[in-house]
C-alpha cells in the first residue's frame, strides 16, 4: 500500500493499545515504525528487476520483523525510561506497541498485487492477495480521519472521544478489506463462468481491482502459453472477456537471468513482446486501467546473431 496508509494504520493501532499511557507519542511511534520495512527502497540494487523483486524481501518478513520488534522494545524501554521517573506502561503493552505496527505493514501489503515475501527467505512466491487497489482513499481515510481527531484532541477533554472514532475508523478500513475478499469471491465465480460459457481451460487466474475502487476488477486468465483479460463490473453484473493474446514465450533464442526471476516473482503472469528491437518483459498482475502496465521491463537486446542480453531497464 502506499505510505500514508502505513503510516495511518501504524498510528492508530499504536494508539490503540498505548493512548492511555502515553499519548500523542503513540501516532508519531507508530507511524515510524510502520514506515521502516519501506526503507529498503534506499538500498542500492544492482538493476532494475533486482529493484523490483527485492522490494518487500528482506524487510517484509515476519521472520526479520519479529526480532526486530524487540530491539525496538529495548530501545524505546531505555527512551522511555529518561523521561519518565515511573513505569507508564508495561512490558507487554509496550513490545506490542512495536510490534503491531511493524508485522501490519507487511500484511497490508500482501492485500495488494505486487507480491509480499512474508516467509523470505523461504523461496515461496510472493504474498498476492490482489483484494485492494495499491492506493485506495476508501480504505485510508477512515484511518486518516482517526489519526487526526485524536491528535488534535489527545490531550483534552475530548480524548475518551477522540480514542473511539480512532477505533471506529480502524473497525471500517478492516472491514474494507474483508469487503474486498468478499467480492473478490464472487468476482472468481463470475470469471469462472464466462470461461465455462466460451469453452476456455485455464491453468491460473489473477484477479484484481482495476482502480482504486471495489467496483472494477480484472482478471488474467493464462493457459499453455496464451491469456485473456476479463473485466468484470460489479455493480452492472457484467464480465467482458478479450481475445486470445499470446504470451510471446515462443520468440525466444535465449533465456535472460532476469526473466527467471521475474517468472518466479509474478507466478508466471509475463508477457514477452518486442518492441523496436527490445525484448520487453510485462508483468500482467499490475494493470493500472484499460491499456496500461505499472511495470515493464527491457531484458535484451536484438542484433544479427539474436537477442542478445542486457542489463534489465524499466520503461
Amino acid at each position: 500500500m502506499d505510505s500514508v496508509s502505513q503510516i495511518v494504520l501504524g498510528s492508530s493501532l499504536a494508539a490503540v493499545i498505548a493512548h492511555k499511557q502515553l499519548g500523542r507519542s503513540t501516532l508519531v511511534i507508530g507511524a515510524v515504525l510502520a514506515t521502516l520495512p519501506d526503507l529498503d527502497v534506499l538500498l542500492p540494487a544492482s538493476d532494475a528487476v533486482t529493484r523490483f523483486i527485492e522490494h518487500r524481501s528482506f524487510s517484509h518478513s515476519l521472520f526479520v520483523l519479529f526480532p526486530f520488534a524487540f530491539l525496538c522494545f529495548g530501545f524505546l524501554k531505555i527512551c522511555l525510561k529518561r523521561k519518565f521517573t515511573k513505569r507508564v506502561i508495561s512490558n507487554q503493552r509496550l513490545f506490542w506497541l512495536c510490534c503491531l505496527p511493524l508485522v501490519t505493514h507487511p500484511m497490508l501489503d500482501a492485500f495488494t498485487s505486487y507480491g509480499t515475501q512474508l516467509f523470505w527467505p523461504l523461496t515461496v512466491h510472493p504474498l498476492s492477495i490482489a483484494s485492494i487497489f495499491a492506493v485506495d482513499p476508501l480504505y485510508t481515510l477512515p484511518l486518516l480521519v482517526g489519526c487526526v481527531y485524536l491528535w488534535r484532541n489527545g490531550d483534552n477533554e475530548k480524548k475518551a472521544k477522540a480514542r473511539g472514532i480512532n477505533q471506529i475508523g480502524l473497525i471500517l478500513s478492516s472491514g474494507y478489506l474483508l469487503l474486498g475478499l468478499f467480492l473478490q469471491t464472487q468476482v472468481q465465480k463470475r470469471v469462472e463462468a464466462v470461461l465455462q460459457v466460451n469453452n476456455i481451460v485455464h491453468d491460473k487466474i489473477f484477479i484484481s481491482p482495476l482502480y482504486p475502487n471495489l467496483n472494477w476488477w480484472g482478471a488474467i486468465v493464462v493457459d499453455n502459453g496464451v491469456y485473456y483479460n476479463v473485466e468484470v463490473n460489479v455493480l452492472a453484473s457484467t464480465a467482458t472477456i478479450s481475445v486470445k493474446q499470446d504470451l510471446g514465450y515462443g520468440q525466444l533464442d535465449v533465456y535472460p537471468p532476469a526473466l527467471t526471476s521475474l517468472d518466479w516473482f509474478t507466478n508466471g503472469f509475463i508477457r514477452l513482446e518486442n518492441i523496436e528491437g527490445q525484448l520487453v518483459a510485462t508483468d500482467l498482475r499490475m494493470k493500472t486501467g484499460q491499456l496500461d502496465y505499472a511495470f515493464k521491463f527491457a531484458l535484451a537486446e536484438m542484433s544479427n546473431d539474436g537477442w542478445k542480453t542486457i542489463s534489465p531497464l524499466r520503461l
